[in-house]
């Protein structure tokens, strides 16, 4: 992840695409800086997991600036995010999540709301990073609650 980061920074720095250049290095940043916490590479897991921090910090930022009125830094925020995803895996579409719920609630024959944390823990270990969390658990609630 590293090396691709750094191959897409060299491009960056040859398009002169400064807000591109800031935000690859800042995902490079946190990620070295990952490497030096775990004194070794870090996984490919564990890099994901990183940049989907970054992602969420973002969301939050965007969130706080909206409530202030600032959209211009909002925005800013919303366009590094666009540049964060290129490295992240393709996110389920809200079709395929609801098929996966439906799908596990059959297998684990999954009736109430007690239910819901073996079904999450299934969909968790399932999907992994290609599904939103906050979405997939409103999902199931909806799924369990009917």
């Amino acid at each position: 992840m590293i090396n691709r980061l750094a191959e897409e920074i060299k491009q960056a720095m040859r398009d002169k695409d400064a807000k591109r250049l800031l935000v690859l290095r800042s995902l490079k940043a946190a990620l070295m800086n990952l490497k030096v916490e775990l004194m070794q590479e870090p996984t490919e897991e564990q890099s994901l997991e990183a940049l989907f921090k970054a992602v969420k910090t973002r969301e939050q930022a965007i969130e706080l600036y909206e409530k202030a009125g600032r959209t211009e830094l909002a925005e800013t925020e919303k366009a590094e995010i666009l540049i964060i995803q290129e490295f992240l895996p393709k996110m389920l579409t809200d079709d395929e999540l609801k098929a996966e719920v439906a799908q596990a609630c059959t297998e684990l024959e999954a009736m109430s709301m007690k239910d819901m944390g073996r079904v999450m823990k299934h969909l968790n270990e399932k999907l992994g990073n290609r599904a939103d969390g906050k979405a997939l658990s409103t999902l199931v609630r909806a799924k369990l609650s009917n």
